[in-house]
């Protein structure tokens, strides 16, 4: 036999396990854009920054300017990846944790109690 403080209790960890979840989630996020001409690849965490970067063999030959606007230019697409995948996963976890919300608890009686919304 369950009681309501079991329920109760059974939630808050399924609540916990997902906060946890969506912690690792975000802490393992990162992308990598490689630009179009294949001279710069930036890689980025979470946050958006950068935590890699890579040059072709002619990059050398874009000049410092240009090169410089390329790096610049991928990073902040990198960064546009890696935002993209911390808002789907954001969007998930409040679904998620809703339903955990909204989910009726059990009585001791086996009937269910639903909190006020």
């Amino acid at each position: 036999m369950s009681s309501l403080a079991d329920s109760l209790i059974g939630r808050i960890r399924k609540q916990r396990d997902l906060v946890q979840a969506m912690d690792e989630h975000c802490q393992s996020i990162s992308a990598r854009v490689t630009s179009r001409d294949g001279n710069v690849s930036v890689e980025v965490d979470g946050l958006g920054a950068m935590t890699g970067l890579w040059l072709g063999p002619a990059a050398h030959k874009l000049g410092a300017d240009a090169l410089a606007k390329l790096i610049v230019e991928t990073a902040g697409a990198a960064a546009q990846v890696a935002t993209a995948r911390q808002q789907f996963l954001s969007q998930e976890f409040a679904a998620r944790m809703r339903e955990l919300q909204q989910a009726p608890l059990t009585r001791w009686d086996g009937g269910s109690f639903e909190p006020e919304r």
